[in-house]
Formats: structure tokens, C-alpha cells, sequence
């Protein structure tokens, strides 16, 4: 019989599956956080997903209903997803792992996950991140997600990869796909960590409304995918147009026109899965990432021997592709961003002191809109909290304290005064930086681009990966703080001048054994065309290797079959009773787990019903679950109890760093149950946190 794996699982063969019958969405939901549960809350103890989805199973049974209804199928239907905690996603917390804001609860869905969520996914819960994506992987209030493939380094940038959880999740299957976000680097920094997919769009072709900002002029959503096809899946759905532009800086501001978004968009995004040449494409490939010198007045990026050794074959694969490689020595679009006196005659610039700006009053009146976007009653504005508590000095360490660089600090104590004295498209020197950022890229990139005679420009994602002990240890943070390093190559210019690109995995760092991902980067608005380059690149290399510690369960079988039993309907479940009996006898020690509940079912012919229970990740035997018919109203409804106990094993007693300031799913005991009328029936399911 054939066989489908949940590991690499993708899109498609998930909505085959589902559409066969061979699973149904609750089942699969149920995999996926057995998965979760074995990885991210045990074993490896990834903490990618701190916040499940309480309603998982509720958004399931309606995907199954629907379909079984015979509605017509949605092309997400039922498919598990995950979202980084920056986004709004209605009834779950939206606090952006800062303290300030652990309880507020979003309103309404992000524009990107309600599309996400109309086209039938179901949301399996939010990933990690440090507090309001300042930074990459410092922890905020739930900790942080720690590298699938090698604990001893980081999941992403120390200084810009603040969607490590998101990544890390993707990564180790516990969900079809994330959705992640980006200011300076922190969606294509962890998709390079984690050998993922990632696209960072040009300015207006993707809605960031709803998602908590941070530099409002660099914001976007970014795709996590394991696979450039499962990319092309995604952006049939989330490059729905949104009517609504406030909160969407790009669309909202008046000052610079942008075209249409998607004009050359295929019928279909996965028409570009057919595109694998690049024939008569040259490719622009800056030295200064390959370990050659920085120009006079720049930085020099610091790149290891073992990404220089993945490069070389990425040439080749490229040249075998049909491409020209031209190697040139500068990136004119970070180095001169950086400094302005590398700008050439008659560039625009950014005002003076506009940086400052951005992390003071543009900030302040884009938290204080979002909040306000909340209606919450509690805090309806930013004059309502805290503003030290936003992001408290507690949570940074002396490593990086050494390093942080003082003009990027965001000055908490001044947030409310920006916004009572300024309104935010009156800050001073607005249309001037807007502008001054268009004509920056079309300088550094675009006129240089076709100065070369080239179409698009690649590098290596990274110099290297940071080691784990980064916030710990002063030797480990001075490797982590490098330039190649701290961010992804390209730094803040690929993001601030609204430079699109396409991340795809280049391989396997020899010496860390930690994925490091290639970047292409084009011209504003060649969106189609980069990822047609891009599925080019994945369908000759496949350098996309799974986690080693992260391996397929037995749980992750799927059978797929066509002979199905009759269609029962499912049950009704209710649990009364889930507690831990926990002797004080240290970390690993065995205690019992009791279940007690009732189950209703509408077909009182079928016997007893059939009950799965499982308690992190492992089945509870049969023998230790008894089921009792309670009560019978009259013959179409029969009532069930049951109690179950089982055998679990105490949780590590975290301890400084790795100890989080608010409770995540890792340090709890899971149980997850399914009940059907009868075996084959349909499921009805149940998650539960201890």
C-alpha cells in the first residue's frame, strides 16, 4: 500500500491525502502535535511553537464537515499551518513575545492569515520570536527556538532572525508551512539556518496589515516553505488584493506612487513550477560576500571557508543552468546604504538623522495605531502601559549588551510624547525619506544591475552561522556579531530599499553540519521572474536536507487507500478531568496522568466507541482506558464515561537563560485524544496543556 510521510510532507500531498480520504484534518492535526509534542516539547526541546491553538481541533471538525458536505473543496483545505507571534490571529494573544502584551487578545485575523485561513488551513499555533522582533534570537517572554540540525548553534541571526520559530517549525514538519516576517533580515535569516524556502516582496505586493510593526518602511510577511512549489501554492492565496490600506505603510503613504503589484503574475503561481533554464541570464555575484575585500570606507563581510566551498558548486550549478556568472567586487546597495559617502554623484539619501526618526516617532505612531486596532479596553492606545515594559533591559544580556550598537535603541521612554506631538505622515522629513529610499535602490541596484548588463544579482544568504551560546558567552558573541553574520548578507539596504528576493537552500556548512541558503535579489517589481529563477536553481540542486534530529515517527505513516468504512458521524467528547499526580523526585521521574470524560454518539447500535489517547506523543495502552455506558436518550443518542490513566515523565526544571517569563507549550505535559462513534469513524478531537 503506498505510504505518505508527514516529514517533508507538502502542500499538495496533504490536500491529496485529504481529498482521498485516507486522512481527515482532526487526524492530521493529531500527528502534527504528536510531532510537537516529541520534538518541540521533549527529546530535542525545539520551543518553535510556544502557543497552540486551543480551537485547532474545532477549526479541523469544521475543514472535515465542509468537505464531507460536499462544498467545494478550498485549495487549504484542512492543511495545518503555523503563525509567528507578531501576526493578529482572532481570540489567540498577539504579544508579539513582549511582556506588555502577553494578554492582548487579537480582534480579527492579520490580512495575510485570514486569507490563509479562507482558503480552509487551520491554524496550528504561533512561533517564536523575541519581543516586538527586536532583534533575532534574544529570548522574549516564551524563550526561544533552538537549530534542528545542530543545537550548538543558533536557528538564525543573532542580531536579525526574529522569525526563528516559524522557521524552526517549518523545518522539523510540525506544520505544512509558516508565515514569518521581516524588518532587517528575520525571514531569510532562519529560512538560511533551516534550509528554507523564503520571499521577501517588493514594496506593496504583499499586505503586512495586521501584523505588529517595527520599522513601518521595511515590514513585510515572508513565506516559510520547505519547497519553492509549496512557495507557489501560498502566493495563489496571500496575493489576494487588500482593500484596506491603513496599517500597510507602503500602500498607506502618498508621497511615493507604486505600480500595480503582480501584473506579469501568471493564471496560476505554480505555472512557474514548469520554468527550469536560465539560459542567456547573467548573474551578478558580488566578491565582497565571497571573502573578497570591502571597498575603502566599508565593512569587510567575514565569510567561512565552508559556505565559500558551497558557492563554488552553486556556480557551477548555475552555469549549468545556461546562466553567466560575472563576478564583481562590491554590492554598491549595502556597502554605499551604509555609508553615504560612498553614494555616488546625485544619489538620492535618506534626510539626515532619518534613522533616528524611524526608530522613534514612526514607531511610536505605528505601535500606538495597531494597538488601537485591538479596541481593547485594557490597552486601547500606547498612553495606556508601560512603555519600559515593552521591552524590559532584563531581557538582554551582557554579551550583547557589549556589542549592541547604541544608535539603534529605541527610546521606550519617549513613545508616548512622539505621538501626542506629532501625527505620523506630519513627522518631519517624510516625503523626503520616502523618496530618497525609491531613488536609493533604483541607483544602488537597478542602475548598476544594468550597468552590468545583468539581469538579477546572488550570494551566499550568510557568512556563517552564530554559535548557541551567543547571549552567554562574550567569545560566543563576538562570533555571532560579525558582519556576514549577525544579519543576512545584504543587511538592512535589501529591506529599507524594498529589494525583493527569493532564499532556496545551497547545502550543508561541512563543519557545522547547519544549512546556509542562496540569495537572489533583483530589481523591484521582477518579483515573477526571481522566483522563476529561483525554482530553476531548487529543481536542478534539491539541496533542501531534513533536520537529523527531527526524524520521522511512526505516527507519521499515512496510509493512503481508497477502501474507507461507511461514514459515521463523530461523536460528541468532553473532558472533565486532566490532572498530573507529580512526586517531587526529580527531573525524569514517572507520574500519573488521569483523564476522566464523557462521550455522546449518535449511533447507539455500533457498540462501545473507539477512543485514541495519547500523552506526549505516546499512545496510553487500551488496558489502561475504561469506557462505561452511562445513559441512553432514547434510541438515538448513547452516553459514554471514561478514565484513563497513564504514565509520564516529570519535565526538566529549566534554569536561567532557558527559563522563559511566561508559560510555553514545551514545559507542559500534552494530552491529545480522538473519539469515534466506532473505529473508522469520523474523529472528534481534544488538545489539553498541564
Amino acid at each position: 500500500m503506498a505510504e505518505l510521510n508527514l516529514v517533508e510532507a507538502s502542500i499538495e500531498d496533504l490536500q491529496d491525502a485529504l481529498a482521498s480520504g485516507s486522512i481527515t484534518s482532526v487526524e492530521l492535526v493529531a500527528r502534527y502535535l504528536h510531532r510537537i509534542s516529541t520534538y518541540d516539547c521533549r527529546n530535542t526541546a525545539l520551543n518553535a511553537i510556544p502557543i497552540l491553538n486551543n480551537a485547532i481541533f474545532d477549526e479541523a471538525q469544521r475543514s472535515d464537515d465542509r468537505r464531507a458536505s460536499g462544498t467545494p473543496v478550498r485549495p487549504l483545505e484542512g492543511v495545518p499551518f503555523t503563525v509567528k507571534d507578531s501576526f493578529k490571529a482572532k481570540g489567540m494573544t498577539a504579544a508579539a513575545a513582549s511582556p506588555a502584551f502577553k494578554d492582548l487578545v487579537a480582534n480579527e485575523d492579520a490580512f495575510v492569515v485570514k486569507t490563509i485561513r479562507d482558503a480552509g488551513a487551520v491554524l496550528l499555533g504561533r512561533t517564536n520570536m523575541p519581543a516586538m522582533a527586536c532583534g533575532g534570537m534574544q529570548r522574549g517572554i516564551w524563550g526561544r527556538a533552538e537549530n534542528p540540525y545542530n543545537p550548538a548553534y543558533l536557528a538564525a541571526g543573532f542580531v536579525s532572525g526574529s522569525s526563528n520559530g516559524s522557521a524552526v517549525s517549518t523545518a522539523a514538519s510540525f506544520a505544512a508551512f509558516g508565515i514569518a516576517a521581516e524588518t532587517v533580515s528575520s525571514g531569510r535569516s532562519p529560512a538560511s539556518n533551516n534550509a528554507l524556502v523564503a520571499y521577501t516582496p517588493s514594496r506593496g505586493f504583499l499586505s503586512a496589515r495586521g501584523n505588529w510593526p517595527l520599522y513601518p518602511t521595511c515590514d513585510v510577511p515572508v513565506p516559510h516553505t520547505r519547497t519553492v512549489r509549496d512557495l507557489l501554492c501560498l502566493l495563489d492565496i496571500i496575493t489576494a488584493d487588500d482593500p484596506i490600506k491603513d496599517g500597510d505603510f507602503w500602500r498607506e503613504q502618498t508621497f511615493v506612487k507604486l505600480p500595480e503589484p503582480w501584473q506579469d503574475k501568471p493564471n496560476s503561481f505554480k505555472e512557474i513550477s514548469s520554468f527550469k533554464s536560465l539560459s542567456g541570464l547573467r548573474i551578478a555575484v558580488p566578491e565582497i560576500f565571497l571573502g573578497g575585500p570591502a571597498p575603502e570606507g566599508a565593512r569587510q563581510v567575514e565569510t567561512s571557508p565552508a559556505v565559500i566551498k558551497l558557492w563554488e558548486q552553486a556556480r557551477k550549478d548555475l552555469e549549468a543552468l545556461g546562466a553567466e556568472v560575472v563576478m564583481v567586487p562590491d554590492f554598491p546597495a549595502m556597502t554605499a546604504y551604509e555609508n553615504d559617502g560612498l553614494l555616488p554623484e546625485g544619489c538620492p539619501r535618506r534626510p539626515k538623522n532619518w534613522d533616528a526618526v524611524e526608530r522613534g516617532p514612526l514607531i511610536a505612531h505605528a505601535w500606538n495605531d495597531f494597538l488601537k486596532s485591538f479596541k481593547d479596553a485594557k490597552l486601547p492606545d500606547i498612553f495606556a502601559l508601560d512603555p519600559l515594559s515593552i521591552y524590559p533591559k532584563s531581557l538582554r544580556t551582557e554579551p550583547e549588551l557589549q556589542h549592541f550598537e547604541k544608535a539603534n535603541a529605541i527610546q521606550y521612554h519617549k513613545l508616548a510624547d512622539y505621538v501626542r506631538n506629532t501625527s505620523f505622515f506630519e513627522v518631519e522629513g517624510f516625503e523626503e525619506a520616502v523618496k530618497g529610499l525609491e531613488g536609493m535602490r533604483k541607483v544602488l541596484l537597478e542602475d548598476w544591475l544594468t550597468a552590468l548588463g545583468c539581469d538579477f544579482v546572488v550570494f551566499p544568504a550568510a557568512g556563517d552561522v552564530g554559535p548557541a551560546n551567543a547571549d552567554s558567552s562574550f567569545e560566543g558573541a563576538a562570533l555571532a556579531w560579525r558582519n556576514g553574520t549577525y544579519y543576512s548578507n545584504g543587511n538592512r539596504a535589501i529591506r529599507h530599499l524594498g529589494i525583493p528576493s527569493v532564499s532556496v537552500p545551497m547545502g550543508i556548512m561541512a563543519d557545522k553540519g547547519v544549512p546556509v541558503n542562496l540569495t537572489l535579489a533583483g530589481r523591484a517589481y521582477d518579483d515573477v521572474k526571481l522566483l522563476k529563477w529561483a525554482n530553476a536553481f531548487e529543481a536542478k540542486t534539491k539541496h533542501r536536507v531534513p533536520p537529523p534530529n527531527t526524524p520521522a515517527l511512526e505516527s507519521d505513516v499515512i496510509p493512503l487507500n481508497s477502501d474507507h468504512s461507511p461514514w459515521v458521524p463523530r461523536p460528541k467528547l468532553t473532558v472533565e478531568k486532566f490532572e498530573a499526580n507529580v512526586e517531587d523526585d526529580g527531573v525524569g521521574a514517572p507520574f500519573s496522568v488521569h483523564i476522566h470524560g464523557l462521550i455522546t454518539v449518535t449511533a447507539p447500535a455500533l457498540g462501545l466507541p473507539d477512543l485514541n489517547i495519547a500523552i506526549d506523543g505516546t499512545t496510553v495502552p487500551l488496558e489502561n482506558i475504561k469506557i462505561e455506558k452511562i445513559s441512553q436518550e432514547g434510541e438515538d443518542e448513547v452516553q459514554f464515561s471514561f478514565k484513563a490513566q497513564a504514565a509520564a515523565l516529570k519535565h526538566i526544571e529549566r534554569e536561567g537563560l532557558d527559563r522563559t517569563r511566561a508559560p510555553v507549550a514545551r514545559d507542559k505535559t500534552m494530552g491529545v485524544i480522538l473519539a469515534r462513534a466506532t473505529r473508522g469513524g469520523q474523529p472528534t478531537g481534544w488538545l489539553g496543556l498541564i
